[in-house]
């Protein structure tokens, strides 16, 4: 579990400083940047999506696949946790 905790911390760190190296560099060059939002019309396979009823399929789907794997995490987490234990108490016992 430690090494899950450090490892977590090393990727947010890492990400936050990835995220942050453009803004920097932009900010140095004093140059403006000017980010636009697609027109609604643009997206097109949303709207057929929709339009057709499948978005729901899709968010299904994801969904089911994002419970999975949450559950499948937790019950792993419960068998080490358990397999932990077990080894403490027989290290203490000896």
């Amino acid at each position: 579990m430690k090494l899950f905790k450090i490892l977590a911390v090393w990727c947010f760190l890492l990400g936050a400083t990835l995220g942050l190296a453009p803004t920097a560099m932009a900010q140095d060059e004093q140059t403006e940047v000017a980010f636009s939002a697609p027109a609604q019309d643009d997206i097109e396979m949303a709207d057929i999506l929709r339009r057709d009823g499948k978005i729901y399929v899709v968010v299904v789907v994801l969904l089911t696949v994002l419970v999975g794997t949450i559950a499948y995490l937790v019950m792993i987490d419960r068998k080490v946790s358990k397999l932990e234990k077990q080894v403490k108490d027989d290290l203490v016992n000896r």
